[in-house]
């Protein structure tokens, strides 16, 4: 059984995909209100880009007296407390 062919195995992306072998669409498996959220977060993220290209938005790093005074914030747990 040397020559017999080697079953072919199933990797990541096999496993991401659906009953029809097709990768799921963009925002399946999101609930409605996690849609219009992202959608949103979407818009308001290319109306701060368009404010950057016509110059009415500039975004800049902080200087170190600002950082000092407002230093970064813990980050909050990913897993919820119980």
């Amino acid at each position: 059984m040397a020559n017999s062919p080697k079953p072919e195995s199933k990797g990541k992306d096999a496993e991401s995909r659906g009953k029809d072998g097709k990768p799921p669409k963009p925002g399946a498996g999101k609930s409605q209100t996690a849609r219009r959220d992202a959608k949103r977060r979407e818009e308001r993220l290319k109306e701060i880009e368009e404010q950057v290209a016509d110059g009415s938005l500039v975004i800049r790093k902080m200087t170190a007296a600002e950082r000092a005074k407002y230093p970064p914030r813990p980050r909050k747990s990913k897993r919820p407390k119980r």
